[in-house]
């Protein structure tokens, strides 16, 4: 599987987890935006796009894309997560601005999901 990430927004919120936002191209004939570089306790990982719903009064998110396999969500994470250090290092070396994060948007969430099985 060929995974492209594009880097569309850097962060620049101190107390903000979310440092960057990605899109990501799958083999070409699939994309996928909205894909959020955080930092958490582990250090940096990636957080897919998602829809909230309420259930008994509590937000939750759902995802609205992910990888089915460890070496699928292995190869979207090192890929999104490589051209965010490249992002930085140019920012850094051109002196671009980096874009604070809107006041909307949601905060990332660690999850240690179990890896689905598939079957055909």
């Amino acid at each position: 599987m060929r995974v492209n990430a594009k880097i569309t927004k850097i962060i620049d919120k101190p107390d903000s987890s979310i440092k960057a936002f990605a899109s990501v191209t799958l083999d070409g004939y699939f994309a996928v935006h909205g894909v959020k570089v955080c930092d958490g306790e582990k250090g940096l990982f990636i957080s897919m796009p998602s829809t909230s719903y309420t259930s008994n009064g509590e937000t939750k998110y759902r995802d609205t894309f992910h990888p089915i396999t460890k070496g699928a969500r292995e190869a979207l994470t090192q890929a999104v997560l490589d051209k965010y250090d490249e992002a930085l290092s140019q920012t850094q070396d051109e002196g671009i601005e980096i874009q604070d994060i809107p006041e909307d948007e949601e905060e990332c969430e660690e999850l240690d999901e179990p890896e689905p099985e598939i079957s055909m």
